[in-house]
């Protein structure tokens, strides 16, 4: 292998190792933020600053808590979370009890849960990719300065349209959002209504506003911190052996050319 098909295939598989590692950190944030029932509720009771959060809903306090502890759980991988028995938990709604969630609301459940058995399912097969990927591209490549340029270079991959993205999510949080669901659901139950479904109504739209921004600076830390540290282990990276050698080894000629230079005297004129 040349050296410059060496190069680029360290530079390729350095860049996209550092990109797999970014991808799983932000899946993390992700995941974390959406199945953390405490977010939830602080994020329930901003988006009701006048009133009760529970009451706005139209349950009680305690009911609020253990729906959310539920659905984050549910999330998480626990299948049974939403269910009691055999059938969906009951709670007060509006002073009549009945299933917390109707048919629909459980399908579109159903479809979040797969969404995030998936990411759990995508983050594993990238963990090894990473590994695998960054111990390779820095072997092939042992070359600092260009590593520190793969690291660089490597955010770019998902900055560009996780940027785009957030600044458009920034500008029309509702567009976005929307246009979020078309692309991850083949469905509409997603669309409920909060005359009828519980759901959307303990899950109002400035609840995802601010699960958004969490994630989306969780995502900017971790397309700074990866090539920030990746750039710092260059500086105490071995230097490459064959780099030292012909440094050596143009030292020596140097001195060699120095010792062998021909010396001369001058004695004056001659009598």
């Amino acid at each position: 292998m040349t050296n410059s098909k060496r190069t680029t295939l360290g530079v390729i598989g350095l860049a996209l190792g550092l990109v797999a590692l970014m991808l799983i950190l932000i899946l993390t944030a992700l995941h974390a933020v959406g199945t953390d029932a405490e977010l939830y509720y602080r994020l329930q009771q901003e988006a009701w600053l006048t009133m009760d959060a529970a009451s706005a809903a139209g349950i009680s306090d305690d009911d609020l808590r253990m729906l959310d502890s539920r659905l984050a759980a549910y999330l998480a991988g626990d299948k049974a979370a939403l269910n009691e028995g055999d059938g969906v938990v009951e709670i007060p709604v509006r002073g009549a009890v009945q299933p917390a969630f109707n048919e629909k609301e459980m399908t579109h459940m159903a479809d979040c849960f797969r969404l995030f058995a998936l990411l759990r399912k995508v983050r594993s097969r990238l963990i090894p990719w990473a590994v695998l990927l960054i111990v390779g591209g820095a072997y092939l490549l042992q070359n600092q300065r260009k590593a520190r340029l793969a690291a660089w270079l490597s955010p770019l991959v998902l900055l560009i349209p996780l940027g785009a993205f957030g600044i458009w999510a920034a500008i029309d949080f509702g567009g976005a959002f929307t246009f979020f669901h078309r692309v991850l659901f083949s469905n509409d139950l997603w669309l409920l209504n909060p005359a009828t479904d519980l759901l959307i109504r303990i899950c109002p739209e400035s609840m995802f506003m601010g699960m958004g921004l969490r994630i989306g600076l969780w995502g900017l830390a971790a397309l700074v911190a990866v090539p920030a540290l990746a750039t710092l282990i260059t500086f105490i990276w071995p230097k490459n052996k064959q780099d030292e050698a012909n440094k050596w080894n143009d030292n020596r000629a140097t001195r060699r050319a120095s010792a062998q230079r021909p010396k001369t005297f001058d004695f004056g004129e001659k009598r």
